[in-house]
């Protein structure tokens, strides 16, 4: 990864907009962020593929760049400390992820029908097309749950205080959980999507130079890079 020094822009930021919680942040703490940053930012170097004219029509442009919007939210949930709103943003990213599938395999839909399409429908017509499929059926039903508040957590009667105190655990929460996100994004979207047409070389040293390692040769395993 070439591209390391980016995170200072988020650490700047956090220490203008969150002083208190930046100031309190240990070297443990500061390194779990980082992994966490640079895990959402694979995203950004991914999706930098479609930024060209001939994906501007197809039905997934749109959903793309905004679920790139609202998975970088979750870095601004961080000090915020709040596993309700973290919550609420997983369960949004996860339906747009249905949805970006779903346009992959139909591609002859318009975005704005996709957009209407009920999700239980959606899943029923994805049904032996996605290798992960399980996997995010599972991550939908958690987190419609969630959001439904079927149970109650523990973060329920926090006050404002002591929802700004730092919880390491959260962070490595959105570690994992996006992390899944992008195993299944990967898997059966941009494998399959950049499988139809060859990347150029300016698209493929993006990624092998700005991804983390593990995802740069998780492209490498399939010939992608």
């Amino acid at each position: 990864m070439t591209n390391s020094w980016i995170v200072n822009n988020y650490f700047d930021y956090m220490e203008m907009s969150f002083p208190q919680y930046h100031a309190n942040l240990s070297e443990e703490d500061l390194h779990v962020l980082k992994e966490l940053y640079f895990s959402i930012n694979d995203f950004f170097v991914i999706c930098s593929c479609f930024n060209k004219s001939e994906y501007e029509s197809a039905n997934f442009f749109n959903l793309i760049n905004e679920f790139k919007s609202y998975i970088s939210r979750l870095l601004l949930v961080v000090p915020i400390n709040d596993k309700y709103l973290v919550d609420s943003l997983f369960r949004l990213l996860i339906e747009k992820l249905y949805r970006i599938l779903y346009a992959h395999y139909h591609v002859n839909l318009l975005e704005a029908s996709i957009r209407k399409h009920e999700r239980r429908k959606m899943s029923s017509r994805l049904i032996g097309k996605l290798n992960k499929k399980d996997d995010l059926d599972n991550l939908y039903n958690e987190y419609s749950e969630l959001i439904h508040h079927s149970n109650p957590t523990t973060s329920d009667l926090l006050n404002f205080r002591q929802l700004s105190e730092i919880n390491v655990d959260l962070i490595t929460y959105i570690s994992e959980k996006v992390e899944i996100l992008k195993e299944i994004f990967i898997e059966d979207f941009f494998i399959s999507k950049v499988g139809e047409a060859d990347l150029d070389l300016a698209s493929k040293m993006r990624l092998r130079n700005q991804l983390i390692n593990q995802t740069s040769k998780r492209l490498e395993e399939v010939s992608i890079i």
